[in-house]
């Protein structure tokens, strides 16, 4: 039987970590169905869905996911996602792709992401960047969400470039065409 984990690692960047940490997931047959990593600034993130077909000392592999956080001042988190949990989430619909930018100020993401939960929608991708080397600092935002339908699409960018308007920000969305996924 597949056994599915979700892994959270993140800290202060150092240079062989993902080698490390994906030499660890290999030595216990773990594949890495998807992943995320990126840095924050001096910071790195990685997110994992990690899948085996295979059974593994659990004390072990705790043991040395524990080294590695040692070894690299990294805060590791696994969690245990069922088949049931994994087909609850299954995104149905249309994906649309948005695109926030304008000065950086607080509440942006906590503004925008309120229409699209208000209006029913589901975020599958989210990234934000700010730049300082323009004044006031530029702030970009870049998702991915759901909707039901088209029709739902259209309600959704209305209530985007109404918030939008309030926030000061300029938005943009477009249907993700479903050959691209």
């Amino acid at each position: 039987m597949k056994e599915r984990l979700m892994l959270i690692a993140g800290g202060v960047d150092k240079k062989g970590v993902v080698y490390a940490l994906t030499s660890i997931l290999k030595k216990f047959n773990f594949n890495i169905e998807d992943s995320s990593m990126l840095m924050l600034r001096k910071t790195f993130s990685m997110i994992m869905l990690l899948s085996s077909d295979k059974k593994y000392d659990k004390s072990r592999f705790s043991g040395e996911i524990s080294s590695f956080m040692d070894k690299f001042g990294m805060t590791v988190d696994i969690r245990t996602i069922s088949e049931k949990e994994m087909n609850e989430s299954a995104d149905k619909g249309r994906v649309y792709s948005i695109s926030i930018s304008g000065a950086d100020k607080p509440g942006i993401v906590n503004g925008i992401t309120e229409v699209i939960f208000k209006n029913n929608g589901n975020i599958v991708d989210l990234e934000t960047k700010s730049s300082e080397r323009v004044k006031p600092h530029a702030y970009y935002m870049f998702m991915e969400v759901c909707v039901s339908n088209d029709k739902a699409g259209k309600k959704l960018e209305s209530a985007l470039k109404l918030k939008a308007k309030k926030l000061g920000v300029h938005v943009t969305m477009e249907k993700v065409e479903e050959a691209v996924l």
